[in-house]
């Protein structure tokens, strides 16, 4: 049976234009987005030509395999998730083009979930006037030749928050007039202050995408010692076989790439902050040291898979991290001592419905704080970073911690459950929570 054109869906370009759809697909392959992945570049094109040649046809995950990854004909997709790999990537890849360097093109490429055709969509027009987007893009300060551009991402709420990591971090500086749209309410004002401040800079700590790949790659998890060491060529080596699919990740593993949903989160922060003038550093995962701690509070934001700096708490945690290698994966939370009413095991359930660990301690060493938002997958850490910053989830989390109007927030842990209704618009409920004293 022959896959349905995704073209002719509701809302996507319709009728005949494939000179316009091709000069579109040649300034994709041509900008930045692809950097120096010449086979991520030849598999956009693959897929797209793919389309336009067979418009009804399903392009298929051997297929794939056998045109653009010179894998053998009988070669078991079970087995070698090379293309699952690959597209996921690239789907990450034209998120951000069309975020960043084609903002202004009217058509946007997209290859949806659970398939591999590309869909060529409408943007939709954005008319409103002064959007945050331009605010905090006005005041993102200039940089000297050290930076190097590494992501451009911008949020579906328009905060544009360029995480051009540094060979140290992004200053976000303290002007309040980021925030002059943003306030935040009156009980998220008062937990975020008693978090942050304490006379220290916060040093937002965003995850490395590329990691979750490279171990899905190698069936492993790192550990955060293995992660400080950039032990990837070692790991790469004794766990591939293929040598070209070495030489990729060689080449991959360890770039500045972070998934779309954590930066939006870290902009989210970071105007939180600068409405308190409480200065803020973003840091790349794989650019984050432990110096940091001596000098800094602390948000960890991301999977434990794609952050390993999550490790530093999990045992003061009840609900540990957990991700299973051998297929099928699973991603999951679990309980360590389980109160009555309570699961044992939180799991995730892919596209459906996931859970997010939020959590407010001190900082090893307690010289500081720290807020840690980290989810079963990549959605469910973005629900986290929502709910903390949410008047009314945080109102809901005072009545659960028994609190007063003006008391102070204990440490405390909470478990969510984020069943995915739309990507933007996620259901959250509070299932579980523990309070702490150090």
């Amino acid at each position: 049976m022959k896959e349905a054109d995704p073209s002719e869906r509701p809302g996507l370009v319709t009728g005949p234009q494939p000179d316009a759809r091709d000069l579109l697909v040649e300034r994709v392959a041509a900008g930045s987005a692809f950097g120096k992945s010449n086979r991520l570049r030849e598999l956009f094109l693959f897929l797209c030509n793919r389309r336009s040649t067979d418009p009804g046809g399903a392009v298929r995950e051997q297929e794939i395999g056998i045109q653009v990854f010179g894998r053998r004909p009988d070669y078991d997709t079970s087995q070698d998730a090379i293309v699952r790999v690959q597209v996921s990537q690239l789907r990450k890849r034209l998120e951000q083009y069309f975020a960043s360097e084609g903002r202004d093109e009217p058509v946007v490429i997209e290859i949806p979930k659970g398939g591999y055709t590309p869909v060529f969509r409408s943007r939709e027009p954005d008319s409103s006037p002064d959007r945050p987007s331009e605010l905090l893009r006005a005041h993102v300060p200039r940089l000297g030749k050290r930076w190097i551009v590494v992501l451009s991402v911008l949020a579906a709420a328009g905060v544009l928050v360029v995480a051009g990591l540094v060979f140290g971090p992004w200053h976000l500086g303290s002007s309040a007039r980021w925030a002059r749209n943003a306030g935040p309410g009156a009980t998220v004002d008062r937990l975020w202050y008693q978090i942050f401040d304490n006379g220290r800079p916060t040093c937002i700590v965003i995850s490395d995408a590329m990691l979750g790949l490279f171990e899905d790659a190698i069936q492993r998890q790192l550990s955060l010692n293995e992660y400080r060491d950039k032990v990837f060529s070692r790991l790469s080596d004794e766990r591939l076989k293929d040598p070209a699919e070495k030489a990729r990740w060689r080449e991959q593993v360890g770039a500045y790439f972070t998934h779309i949903s954590d930066a939006r989160s870290a902009a989210k922060f970071s105007v939180l902050n600068a409405a308190r003038n409480l200065p803020t550093e973003i840091v790349f995962a794989g650019d984050f040291a432990v110096s940091y701690l001596q000098s800094h509070n602390l948000i960890l934001v991301g999977t434990r898979r794609t952050n390993p700096w999550v490790d530093m708490f999990e045992d003061q945690l009840n609900f540990r991290s957990v991700f299973r290698e051998t297929p099928p994966m699973l991603s999951y939370f679990q309980n360590r001592s389980p109160r009555p009413g309570e699961s044992a095991i939180y799991a995730v359930q892919w596209t459906k419905q996931g859970y997010c660990r939020v959590a407010f301690l001190p900082s090893p060493g307690r010289s500081g704080n720290a807020l840690l938002i980290s989810g079963t997958d990549m959605a469910s850490s973005e629900a986290g970073g929502q709910f903390i910053s949410s008047e009314h989830w945080i109102q809901t989390l005072c009545s659960s911690l028994g609190l007063d109007r003006n008391a102070r927030f204990p440490y405390f842990e909470v478990l969510l459950k984020v069943d995915y209704m739309t990507w933007n618009t996620p259901k959250i409920e509070l299932v579980a929570h523990r309070t702490f004293k150090f």
